[in-house]
């Protein structure tokens, strides 16, 4: 998501399968929005109402949120619906439909994955609120020293990791930063986003590179199978973002060249963090 300050408007990009070029597929008037995978949130059109659009397809739903007000901030994290109106604010579980009261004041806040972290801009003690279990609960992760201290609108001196539940933050020694972990339990794993295609041409130069963005980091394992169900290649790696990216050049596990066709290939994928079942994909894609 960019904004451009001169023109007042919004624009999505995408970047397929790792390109460092991007396309625009959306360009908007400017409001509260956020994007996960493949869903763009702003306001709906009445109060409290929160809309999701498919970059893809289009297609729309609108979620009530509770919210008092137009939101004048919506952040998104795999379930997770954050709203603010400066005053309040809130989480909607989109997988309960649970609508949890979290505090609110005049610093930033950052959604993370089932706990939001802001900082009070008077004592400047770092608050972590859980919200994982429907119910709000605060408490203080670290006092952040006097050199570190932001009283300006940017939380430039913290942040949090959406896809891994750690937490940063300056320590007030020069060129340290302490992380931490949340303690909250994060989301099963989940595919947020899958760029999969057939190629018309493969090999050492051209290899086959889908890309499937999951919500954390995994180890993964991917098989290709013939028409005749024969496992023929099996790519494995562990991803340090939360993006499986594997690379198929053609050839078989032996070395040996593939033939044309259609291949079944099936993801499997286990948290690194140990939180939750394993997530099993499955599709087809055709060679030549």
């Amino acid at each position: 998501m960019l904004y451009n300050g001169g023109s007042g408007k919004q624009r999505v990009v995408d970047f397929p399968r790792g390109a460092t070029g991007g396309e625009t597929t959306l360009t908007r008037d400017r409001t509260a929005a956020a994007v996960w995978g493949q869903t763009l949130w702003t306001p709906g059109s009445t109060q409290g109402a929160v809309t999701g659009r498919n970059l893809k397809t289009g297609t729309t739903t609108t979620i009530a949120t509770g919210a008092p007000c137009t939101p004048t901030d919506i952040q998104a994290v795999n379930t997770w619906l954050y709203w603010s109106c400066g005053s309040t604010a809130g989480v909607y579980d989109r997988a309960t439909h649970r609508k949890i009261t979290v505090p609110a004041d005049t610093g930033p806040a950052r959604l993370a994955d089932g706990f939001l972290l802001r900082e009070n801009r008077t004592t400047h003690d770092l608050l972590l609120t859980d919200f994982h279990t429907g119910t709000a609960t605060t408490r203080t992760v670290v006092k952040l020293p006097a050199t570190d201290q932001n009283t300006g609108g940017s939380n430039g001196r913290w942040a949090v990791d959406r896809f891994g539940g750690h937490i940063a933050y300056l320590n007030g020694t020069y060129g340290e930063v302490s992380i931490v972990p949340s303690g909250v339990p994060t989301s099963p794993l989940a595919q947020m986003e899958a760029q999969v295609y057939s190629p018309s041409v493969i090999g050492r130069s051209f290899p086959w590179s889908p890309v499937w963005q999951l919500n954390k980091p995994s180890t993964w394992a991917l098989t290709l199978a013939n028409a005749f169900g024969t496992v023929v290649r099996t790519l494995t790696g562990t991803s340090t973002g939360a993006a499986v990216r594997p690379a198929w050049d053609g050839t078989t596990d032996s070395g040996g060249g593939t033939t044309g066709g259609t291949y079944t290939w099936k993801l499997t994928a286990h948290p690194r963090d140990d939180q939750g079942p394993d997530l099993t994909l499955t599709g087809t894609m055709t060679l030549g």
